[in-house]
C-alpha cells in the first residue's frame, strides 16, 4: 500500500485550503474542514485503502483500520509541506469552535488513550500468556520467572499515570514531557499513597495513584490551560525559564491537592456504577452493550467506552462488562456480513462482502459495518441478535477479558486463571460465546433476508 500516493489523492479530493485539523483514532483518520458539503465522499471511497466514511458536523472521519497510523504520518506530513505557514494550534483552535462540546470531549479522550492502547493490549497479552504457562506447564507462581514476567505486564498499568498524561499532553498542544512529569510525580514512592503530607499546612489527601488515569487527565488540562493563560503574559527573554516553573508548580500543586483525590473519587464511583450494574441486571446489561455496540462504532461514539474499559483492566486486571459484551458483538458483525455474501449473487459484490466479514472476524468491524450492514437493515438487525445472544451468555457465564485487543478477538486474552476465575472454565465459555453469537448472528441474518423475499 503507497501511503504517499493515498495521502496526495486524500489532500486533493478534500483540498488542504479546506482543513482546519488533523487527528486519528485507532482505526480513523479525523479532517476538520472549513465546509464539509464541499468534499467529494464518492472519490475518497474509491481511495486505496478506505474502508469508509463518516461525516460528524464539520469532521470527517475516513477509516482505514489498522493502517491509519501510517496514512495520519504521511497525511500530515504532506499537508504541512503544503501549508509551513499554519500552525497546528492554530488549527485546533479553528476547529474546536466548530464542534460540540460532547464531539469535542469524546474525540479528547480517545486521542489521550489513543497512546496507550499499545501497551494496553501487550501487557494484557502478556498476562494471558503467563496464566496459561502456569497451567498448561505447571509454572509456579513463586519462581523467579513468573515474578520477572508479571512485572513486565504489571507495568503496563502500574504507570499509567504516565501513559495517559503523555497523551493528554500531546493532545492539547503542550510538550508531552509535562504529563509524563505529572504522572511521575504522582507514582512517586514518597507521594503515592503516602499518609500525612501536606504543603504550607495544607493537607495532602493520601491518594493512590498507580493504575489510574483521570487524576493525570484532570492535571494536564489544568496544566494546558495555565500554560495558555501566562504564555502571552511573559517576556519572550523570561519565557524558558518561568513558564516551565508556573505550568509544573501550578498543574501539580492543583493535582495533588484538588483535582488527584476528585479524579480518584470519581474513577473509582465510575468503575463501582459498572460493577453495580454487572451485578444487579448484569446479563441484561451486557446483552444490551452487545445489541448496541455496533451503533456506537457507526456514530463514533465507541471511543467514550475506551477509558471505562482501561480504568476496569486498571482497577481490577479483568472486565467482565464492556469487553466480553464486545465479544459477541465483534463476532456477530462478521457472521451477519458472511450471511450476506452467502446470499449475494453477483460475483463482485460477493467477494467485497466476504472480506469484510474475515476481516471482522479479526476484530476490525468497520469494513463489515460501513461497507455492508449500513446499507442492509436486516443484516444488520441480524447482527444485533448476534450481540444481543452473545452479551447475555457473557454476562450468564460471568465470562472475564483481561486486554483490549484488535485482532483475533477473546481466545487469547481470556483471564483463566486470575481469582476469582480459575482453571480452563473462561476461556471455554470464552469459545462459547464466540460461537454462539457467530452462529445467531449469521442464521438470524439468513432468516430475515429470506422472510424478506417471501
Amino acid at each position: 500500500m503507497n501511503f504517499e500516493l493515498i495521502s496526495k489523492e486524500l489532500l486533493d479530493i478534500i483540498d488542504s485550503r479546506n482543513i482546519d485539523n488533523i487527528t486519528h483514532c485507532a482505526t480513523r483518520l479525523r479532517v476538520n474542514v472549513k465546509n464539509i458539503n464541499e468534499i467529494d465522499t464518492t472519490r475518497i471511497e474509491k481511495v486505496e485503502g478506505v474502508l469508509g466514511i463518516v461525516k460528524q458536523g464539520n469532521t470527517l472521519q475516513i477509516i482505514f483500520g489498522p493502517n491509519v497510523q501510517q496514512v495520519y504520518d504521511s497525511f500530515t506530513l504532506l499537508y504541512g509541506a503544503d501549508n509551513p505557514e499554519i500552525k497546528t494550534s492554530d488549527r485546533n483552535n479553528n476547529s474546536k469552535s466548530k464542534e460540540n462540546l460532547f464531539s469535542r470531549a469524546l474525540s479528547f479522550l480517545a486521542a489521550a488513550f489513543l497512546p496507550t492502547m499499545p501497551i494496553v493490549v501487550a501487557t494484557g497479552l502478556i498476562s494471558a500468556i503467563l496464566n496459561i504457562l502456569v497451567l498448561t506447564i505447571g509454572l509456579s507462581t513463586e519462581s523467579p520467572t513468573y515474578t520477572l514476567i508479571n512485572a513486565i505486564a504489571s507495568t503496563g498499568f502500574y504507570f499509567l499515570p504516565l501513559y495517559v498524561g503523555y497523551g493528554c499532553a500531546k493532545q492539547l498542544n503542550i510538550n508531552p514531557i509535562y504529563g509524563i512529569f505529572l504522572g511521575a510525580v504522582l507514582l512517586n514512592q514518597s507521594i503515592n499513597g503516602v499518609e500525612n503530607l501536606n504543603l504550607f499546612g495544607l493537607p495532602v489527601v493520601a491518594t493512590t495513584y498507580s493504575y489510574t488515569a483521570l487524576p493525570v487527565l484532570l492535571g494536564v488540562i489544568i496544566m494546558a490551560q495555565t500554560h495558555k493563560f501566562i504564555y502571552n503574559k511573559i517576556p519572550s527573554y523570561l519565557k524558558d525559564v518561568l513558564i516551565p516553573l508556573i505550568v509544573i508548580a501550578v498543574g501539580t500543586l492543583a493535582t495533588l491537592l484538588i483535582v488527584g483525590p476528585l479524579g480518584v473519587i470519581l474513577g473509582d464511583w465510575m468503575t463501582d456504577g459498572f460493577v453495580f450494574i454487572h451485578d444487579k441486571i448484569g446479563w441484561l446489561a451486557l446483552g444490551l452493550v452487545g445489541a448496541l455496540f455496533g451503533f456506537t462504532v457507526l456514530t463514533g461514539t465507541n471511543k467514550a467506552l475506551v477509558p471505562i474499559m482501561v480504568t476496569s483492566l486498571a482497577t481490577q486486571g479483568y472486565d467482565t462488562f464492556l469487553i466480553p459484551a464486545m465479544l459477541g458483538t465483534n463476532i456477530a458483525i462478521a457472521t451477519a456480513t458472511l450471511a450476506v455474501a452467502y446470499l449475494e449473487k453477483d460475483p463482485i459484490k460477493k467477494g467485497t462482502q466476504l472480506s469484510a466479514g474475515v476481516t471482522g472476524l479479526m476484530g476490525i468491524s468497520e469494513p463489515s459495518l460501513f461497507g455492508v450492514l449500513i446499507n442492509d437493515r436486516k443484516a444488520l438487525y441480524g447482527s444485533m441478535i448476534g450481540g444481543a445472544v452473545g452479551g447475555i451468555l457473557a454476562g450468564i457465564t460471568n465470562l472475564a477479558q483481561n486486554s483490549i485487543v484488535s485482532g483475533i478477538p477473546g481466545l487469547p486474552t481470556m483471564v483463566i486463571s486470575i481469582p476469582p476465575y480459575s482453571g480452563l472454565t473462561n476461556m471455554y465459555w470464552g469459545i462459547a460465546v464466540i460461537v454462539v453469537s457467530g452462529a445467531v448472528g449469521f442464521l438470524a441474518t439468513i432468516f430475515l433476508k429470506k422472510r424478506g423475499q417471501s
